[in-house]
């Protein structure tokens, strides 16, 4: 049988995917914080507790949110409206 033809996942296949899918996660994260980057979105870090604290986020241009708004294909009451799933009509 071919690997990318349907067939009904064994336990045993079930297992080694979500092995497979821990150790892309992982990879993933450790290059992500090897990237040194000046500018970050947010300065934070996860309390003992688990919950991240948030801190001052950047600065943007003050024309950053108007141009975003224009370049928008639909835009109501000032929010971007985006289309919802409509493959599925």
């Amino acid at each position: 049988m071919d690997e990318t033809t349907w067939h009904e996942v064994s336990d045993k296949e079930r297992e080694e995917i979500k092995k497979n899918a821990k150790d892309i996660l992982k990879d993933f994260s450790k290059k992500l914080n090897a990237i040194n980057c000046d500018k970050k979105h947010f300065e934070s870090s996860i309390s003992n507790n688990g919950l991240r604290e948030e801190g001052e986020c950047w600065e943007t241009e003050e024309d950053f949110r108007d141009l975003t708004l224009l370049n928008a294909p639909f835009v109501e009451d000032e929010f971007i409206t985006a289309e919802k799933a409509s493959w599925n009509k």
